[in-house]
């Protein structure tokens, strides 16, 4: 199993902002560390994630790079199938694009940000089957009840000729069928925590691909977990999504998910003294996090 790890692009009203310098000295240190993916966010109000990916890009060597997961609504479908085989092109092949539809109608930012937040999983499975036929196949023609093109020319191939791998993120059935029909994995919408949570995924999957006619043994499974490898009663401890503890129990519950049948997953990790949801990534945590990377490793 591949780990990853969630680089936090959090926006400036928020304490825990980083700086461009301090995002690119943390990535640098993961990689260095061990680390086989590195992923943003895409969300308002934080760095905008294709920016920072391309330099990322830049910045990194060996590691994939990719968005957990960018919203297909924020960019008209063929202008996003272009830039991923541009950032594809940029990062040497490291990219690995997830697709997720956003939050649900409710959510205030899209009349923020000028969207009809209505029928949000029919417009984002309309978005995936054009970025993906795009990716896949080369200039298509689709007419759909939201979204059209007439076989855009969205410039070079990258440097694989069927584009990255592209996880799209499930969660409830009709965005589980989007990720069935169209990806290489389903990218869980729940955090996992153990073999049973792992199960409970593959079970969603295997009912979605029945729905959709896909045989479920051509479909991976990635998904993401909250981490905190400390052993004592800070960040983490008290909550019911996080794996916490010594850095050989976390690496012990993250084994278990490898062998449950994820081939991917990505950590949430962050500093021990800040107890928010989403804790500020520190070289403290970093170098804990190597400790459980390590023992994952010879396990």
């Amino acid at each position: 199993m591949r780990l990853g790890l969630y680089l936090p692009t959090w926006h400036r009203t928020d304490r825990s902002v980083a700086t461009w310098a301090e995002m690119r000295a943390l990535a640098r240190a993961a990689e260095d560390r061990g680390v086989d993916m590195i992923v943003v966010a895409d969300e308002p109000g934080f760095w905008e994630c294709w920016t920072l990916l391309s330099a990322l890009a830049e910045a990194t060597s060996r590691v994939a790079i990719g968005p957990l997961v960018v919203c297909t609504r924020y960019r008209q479908p063929a202008l996003l199938a272009a830039m991923v085989a541009a950032l594809d092109e940029v990062s040497g092949g490291r990219l690995v694009l997830g697709l997720g539809s956003g939050q649900g109608p409710g959510d205030p930012r899209w009349s923020a940000l000028g969207y009809d937040g209505t029928a949000h999983v029919s417009r984002f499975g309309e978005a995936v089957e054009i970025v993906v036929r795009l990716l896949r196949e080369g200039p298509i023609e689709f007419e759909g009840r939201f979204e059209r093109v007439a076989a855009p020319d969205i410039g070079p191939r990258g440097p694989r000729d069927h584009g990255p791998p592209i996880w799209i993120a499930g969660a409830r059935p009709r965005t589980m069928d989007v990720a069935a029909r169209w990806g290489d994995a389903v990218n869980g919408g729940d955090g996992l925590t153990g073999a049973g949570s792992v199960e409970a995924l593959r079970t969603a999957i295997g009912a979605a691909c029945e729905r959709v006619g896909r045989d479920p043994s051509t479909i991976g499974l990635t998904g993401w977990s909250r981490i905190a490898p400390w052993d004592d009663h800070r960040a983490g401890l008290d909550r019911r999504d996080t794996i916490a503890g010594s850095p050989e129990a976390v690496a012990d519950r993250l084994l278990e998910i490898g062998a449950a049948g994820v081939t991917d997953l990505t950590c949430f990790v962050g500093d021990p003294d800040d107890g928010r949801e989403f804790p500020l990534l520190t070289e403290r945590a970093m170098d804990r996090f190597a400790e459980v990377l390590e023992r994952v490793r010879a396990g």
